[in-house]
C-alpha cells in the first residue's frame, strides 16, 4: 500500500483528501472539469476565447438553477492540489467548483 498524500487544510485539499480516503488513486491522470459561471452569454464566450490551450476543452451552456451561463473547462491531468488550485484561480468569471471521475 502506498503512503497517503498530504494536502493543505483548504477547500481543494479537503476534496482531494475525501477522494483519497474513498479509494481514489490520485497518482493517475484523468479528465478534471473546472466550472465557471457568468451573468451573460457574451462573457462566457469571451472567456472561451482566452482559454487558448490545445490541452483544454471548453463547453458553454445555460445553467438553469442559477440563471447564468456556465463554462466548463476540461483538462486531462493528475489532480494535484497545486494544479487544481492554479486552474481554479487562473481565469475570470466566478469559479463554481471542479470535479472528476474516481480512478481506483
Amino acid at each position: 500500500m502506498s503512503t497517503p498524500l498530504e494536502f493543505p487544510s483548504d477547500e481543494n485539499g479537503d476534496v482531494l483528501r475525501r477522494m483519497q480516503d474513498g479509494g481514489d488513486d490520485l497518482t493517475q491522470s484523468r479528465v478534471v472539469d473546472f466550472c465557471f459561471v457568468f451573468p451573460e452569454r457574451r462573457q462566457a464566450l469571451a472567456f472561451a476565447e482566452i482559454v487558448d490551450d490545445r490541452a483544454l476543452e471548453v463547453c458553454i451552456s445555460y445553467y438553469e438553477e442559477r440563471e447564468m451561463r456556465e463554462a466548463i473547462v476540461k483538462h486531462h491531468m493528475i489532480p494535484t492540489h497545486q494544479d487544481i488550485t492554479a486552474h481554479a484561480e487562473s481565469v475570470g468569471g466566478e469559479p463554481d467548483g471542479w470535479g472528476c471521475m474516481q480512478v481506483d
